[in-house]
């Protein structure tokens, strides 16, 4: 099997207008900010380089230590990150293309749920399916990220515009992508309001909870 380089962006540069402070550095439980918990997973899946797109007054205090392979991980401040998520995601590709990757995977600091596993489906799926444009995530039948694009939508990814991310490209006809139906749809859960957050928050601690009262710990 051909081996394929997958990178990642992770985007970390909302303006958290409707929330009114950066989401990113909230706290789910002690010790664990919001924008934190994706990022591990991604570093699970050996995505090199993952870029996290960051605004340039973050202090980054919320970027867990580094898991995966040395280096991989990197950060890239966005200035036009006001100017829509598009702008955010487009900063991100710039920063990967030098790699010259096979596809990269895209996911948003504000899902606490998503998982490696998950993010390893949308990899295998790209694998066994050459020709796919992307593979995206579904939840409650709309696709969202995370999502994975290959080479060939680079050049639309960035002439996006806007807040609208990649949105276009997953519902168009225009690209042939495989959908990827999770088990739970708990990665759908994001912070984008402050109830939003709350739901997240209390999910999170129940989840916990759960985990703590099964493994004993």
């Amino acid at each position: 099997m051909i081996a394929l380089k997958i990178a990642g962006i992770y985007l970390a540069a909302g303006q958290s207008t409707r929330m009114g402070v950066s989401k990113v550095s909230r706290k789910l439980s002690l010790g664990v900010a919001l924008g934190s918990v994706a990022l591990a997973e991604l570093e699970r899946c050996g995505l090199a380089p993952l870029v996290v797109v960051v605004r340039a007054d973050d202090k980054l205090e919320w970027l867990p230590p580094e898991i995966g392979e040395p280096g991989a991980r990197r950060t890239e401040t966005c200035l036009t990150a006001h100017l829509g998520l598009s702008f955010s995601l487009r900063c991100g590709l710039n920063a990967v293309l030098p790699h010259d990757p096979d596809a990269v995977v895209v996911a948003l600091a504000d899902q606490p749920f998503v998982t490696k596993d998950l993010v390893n489906r949308l990899i295998e799926a790209f694998r066994r399916t050459p020709g796919l444009d992307y593979a995206a995530s579904s939840g409650n039948g709309t696709m969202m990220p995370p999502a994975l694009f290959a080479r060939s939508v680079f050049p639309s990814l960035q002439q996006l515009d806007g807040d609208r991310g990649a949105g276009r490209i997953l519902n168009s006809s225009e690209f042939k992508g495989a959908v990827i139906e999770d088990d739970t749809p708990l990665f759908a859960m994001d912070a984008d309001t402050e109830g939003d957050f709350l739901n997240v928050q209390r999910q999170w601690l129940l989840q916990n909870t759960r985990q703590e009262d099964f493994t004993g710990k």
